[in-house]
């Protein structure tokens, strides 16, 4: 996941605005230690919404690192301010509620996380396989830029291992 970071930087995208998630923590700690980085943690995920319209207010580029079920948590700053407000931004998403999760709290998010998306008018695409990743993520964060409003990396749990006991 190192072309991840490189991939923002080649960007310009120094934000990294997330929750604590057990999939995204390899990426999450690296950052935190690159000190082209700015890391912001949150505990709610529609926080992340109203920080990021702050930072591409202020002329910076951030990116949202969420997991599936964040996604519920934020749908409606997404609906009120991103979309409408053409903030463009990054959504990683680690799915959950889909291959090998063993929470059945997860399924129905994991069920409906494209469909949301969709219904919000915010580009999305899934990630499965490492040797296709990179080239996804650069054609994501293409779209963010090109279109200027907000776009949804999906990373599926054969690319990532899923969230595991």
């Amino acid at each position: 996941m190192d072309c991840y970071l490189n991939a923002l930087k080649s960007y310009q995208v120094s934000y990294l605005c997330y929750l604590p998630d057990h999939t995204l923590d390899k990426i999450i700690t690296r950052a935190v230690d690159d000190p082209f980085f700015h890391s912001i943690q949150v505990s709610r995920e529609e926080e992340l919404v109203g920080i990021l319209a702050g930072i591409h207010l202020g002329g910076k580029r951030g990116c949202m690192m969420i997991q599936t079920s964040g996604l519920g948590n934020c749908i409606n700053a997404l609906a009120s301010l991103a979309v409408p407000y053409q903030i463009p931004f990054l959504l990683l998403i680690s799915s959950r509620g889909e291959l090998n999760d063993y929470n059945p709290c997860q399924m129905q998010m994991g069920m409906a996380q494209r469909d949301i998306l969709k219904a919000l008018s915010i580009w999305h695409i899934t990630a499965a396989r490492e040797d296709e990743f990179e080239t996804i993520l650069k054609g994501t964060l293409t779209t963010v830029y090109a279109g200027d409003k907000p776009a949804a990396l999906i990373l599926s749990p054969t690319l990532t291992g899923g969230k595991k006991l």
